[in-house]
C-alpha cells in the first residue's frame, strides 16, 4: 500500500501544494498512491495497518514535525509499523531498517547538541565572571525609601498628623510605614500616641 501523507499544521506548505507535490514525485517513480492520510492520522495507522512493506509519501520531512524531536518520535512510530518512507523534497527513501537508525542519529544528535549548548553556556558564564561581570540577579537597592527623611517623619509625627497623610506624603503604603516605625521608636516623640493612625 502506497499512502501520501499531508501536514496540516499549517507550519508547512499548504495541503494543495504537498498532495501536488507526491502525486507529481509518485508519477515520475511509477507509485500508485491508495489513499491519503493527514495530521495525527499517522498514529491511527498503528491500529488500521497490521502487515509490513507499505510507503509513506511526504512532500518534505518538515511535515513529520516542527522540531527535530516531533520528527524523530514520528519516524520512530514508522519504524515500529515497518513502513517504508519517502520525502519527495529531500529525495530521501528510507527502509524500515533505516528509519530506526535514522532515528538513533537523529537522538545521539540532539543529545550532542543539548550537551553543546550546556558546554557552551557554562564557559561563557565562567569567561563573563572572570572578566569581572556580575552573574544572577542584581543585588537590592542598598538606599531606602526613607533615607533622609526621618526628620520629616519625626516632624510630622510632633505635628500630630496622621500616619495615612505621612505615608501618603512619602508615596508609600501605610503598611510599610508602621513597619519602618515599628523598626525605629526614636521617631516618635513623648507627645504622639499612637491615636493618629
Amino acid at each position: 500500500m502506497i499512502l501520501g501523507y499531508l501536514d496540516l499544521s499549517g507550519k508547512n506548505v499548504d495541503a494543495d501544494t504537498q498532495r501536488r507535490q507526491i502525486v507529481q514525485y509518485a508519477a515520475e517513480n511509477d507509485y500508485m498512491i491508495d489513499m491519503f492520510v493527514q495530521g495525527e492520522d499517522i498514529e491511527t495507522l498503528q491500529t488500521n495497518i497490521t502487515s509490513p512493506n507499505h510507503t509513506i509519501l511526504i512532500a518534505n520531512i518538515v511535515a513529520l514535525g516542527t522540531t527535530l524531536w516531533n520528527i524523530k518520535d514520528k519516524l520512530s512510530l514508522l519504524a515500529q509499523m515497518r513502513l517504508s518512507l519517502v520525502s519527495v523534497k529531500e529525495s530521501y527513501n528510507f527502509a524500515p531498517e533505516d528509519l530506526n537508525k535514522l532515528c538513533e542519529s537523529l537522538e545521539l544528535a540532539l543529545h550532542i547538541r543539548n550537551w553543546l549548548s550546556s558546554i557552551i553556556t557554562k564557559k561563557a558564564l565562567a569567561d563573563r565572571k572572570t572578566q569581572g561581570i556580575r552573574l544572577g540577579r542584581k543585588p537590592p537597592n542598598k538606599k531606602h525609601v526613607f533615607d533622609g527623611k526621618e526628620e520629616f517623619i519625626k516632624q510630622k509625627l510632633a505635628q500630630r498628623v496622621a500616619k495615612t497623610q505621612i505615608a501618603k506624603d512619602l508615596g508609600v503604603s501605610q503598611a510599610y510605614l508602621y513597619a519602618f516605625l515599628k523598626k525605629h521608636p526614636e521617631l516618635k516623640s513623648e507627645n504622639t500616641g499612637d491615636e493618629n493612625a
